[in-house]
């Protein structure tokens, strides 16, 4: 994925200016740097949910995002929620890789924070998405359950092209195969 001069203004500021980067396909790429210096604007802008840009990005491929918050359907249990994307992987096999099995019929409502981020992880991956757009997806997750769960997504996800924003410079240098700063 090419990345070219982009440029993003919010109310007359430049928060992104004549950003150019190329994303290595089938890798993990972190992106890095202070709030509000632009890393969730820049995946919106790579997922088409930003259209008001300058620049060009060449990408190919079906795209899954996974938000900061979790974006779940209220009225759907835990695998209704998964699989109302479509995809080609087991939503068993998923929601055990995240830790839900046996939440299935759950509500939304009846998951904690960090199961709610877990299932959001679940439906992305169920997808079978080219690829994974992730704005900081562990951060609600406490430090076993990250311990326990990163390994399993990002081995699931090998091969994928994954850009994750995270202010956690541990856990990239763990698992990223490139880091961007911005």
């Amino acid at each position: 994925m090419r990345l070219e001069n982009i440029t993003k203004s919010f109310n007359g500021k430049e928060i992104i200016s004549d950003f150019t980067c190329d994303i290595p396909d089938g890798k993990i790429t972190y992106i890095m740097g202070a709030s509000g210096i632009g890393k969730t604007t820049l995946l919106r802008i790579i997922a088409g949910l930003d259209t008001d840009f300058g620049g060009n990005i060449e990408k190919r491929g079906k795209i899954a995002y996974v938000f900061q918050e979790p974006r779940l359907f209220p009225a759907l249990n835990v695998k209704e929620n998964v699989e109302i994307v479509g995809g080609t992987n087991d939503s068993k096999d998923i929601l055990s890789m995240v830790e839900l099995d046996g939440c299935e019929n759950m509500m939304p409502d009846e998951l904690s924070g960090g199961m709610k981020m877990r299932l959001s992880i679940a439906r992305a991956l169920y997808s079978g998405a080219d690829i994974y757009l992730m704005d900081e997806p562990f951060s609600a997750l406490d430090d076993e359950t990250k311990k326990r769960i990163i390994p399993k997504v990002f081995g699931f996800l090998r091969g994928k092209t994954v850009i994750i924003v995270s202010h956690s410079f541990e856990e990239a240098k763990l698992y990223s195969d490139n880091v961007i700063n911005l």
